[in-house]
């Protein structure tokens, strides 16, 4: 957050117009966040200052990518939490979801409630130290998938079965991981632990190694 400009003027006509409408200050903050870090994601796609490129809202409610005000061919996705965002670009059209989460308790009754059999079974296999990973780690992964399909958490993601490899030992290494839908479908994709957080990413079709993009201010 501490990376975010003050002023306005870094945003342009149409994205100022849109933060307007924006009324609770913490969703005014994220709202700014998201914008800078898909500025610095399109711009670096694109090899253009991250002032020309941006991300708007589409009338489904997920970003899309532009470039000097008019639709750019980059998938794009955004997320924010406590203070930090994550963007992420490909090259269109793919369907992309990302998500941000930073690692915390889970309740049990959260575990019953979101994660299928199978993803508690997993929670249950692993040391206790891991467990909170694990379950911060479906969850992301649910969320970016979610987003991929361009629904978010309008869609319920309870029916979902995800399965991330290399969960029983911290590495700092984007892993492998893969979503089943109920209705067959499937989204696979990465994930990546940090220092108090967990990245994921997913994409159909199936996305390369994500790899971290250069932004020039």
């Amino acid at each position: 957050l501490a990376d975010a400009p003050r002023g306005d003027e870094w945003l342009s006509r149409r994205e100022r117009a849109a933060f307007g409408q924006l009324g609770i200050e913490k969703r005014r903050s994220d709202w700014r966040l998201g914008r800078l870090a898909a500025k610095a994601a399109v711009g670096s796609w694109l090899g253009v200052e991250p002032a020309r490129a941006g991300g708007l809202a589409a009338a489904d409610g997920a970003p899309e990518a532009h470039l000097d005000g008019e639709p750019a061919r980059v998938a794009l996705s955004i997320s924010h939490r406590a203070g930090r965002a994550l963007a992420v670009a490909a090259a269109a059209p793919v369907a992309l979801g990302c998500d941000l989460e930073l690692l915390e308790p889970r309740s049990e009754a959260f575990v019953r409630e979101w994660l299928a059999q199978p993803e508690r079974e997993l929670l249950e296999s692993l040391p206790e130290g891991r467990r909170s990973l694990a379950a911060n780690l479906i969850w992301a992964a649910k969320e970016a998938a979610a987003k991929a399909r361009r629904e978010g958490l309008r869609l319920d993601v309870r029916g979902t079965a995800v399965r991330p490899l290399g969960v029983a030992a911290p590495a700092r290494e984007w892993r492998p991981l893969e979503l089943r839908w109920s209705d067959g479908g499937r989204i696979t994709g990465w994930w990546r632990e940090e220092p108090g957080w967990v990245l994921t990413v997913g994409a159909d079709p199936a996305p390369g190694l994500p790899r971290k993009l250069e932004c020039s201010d």
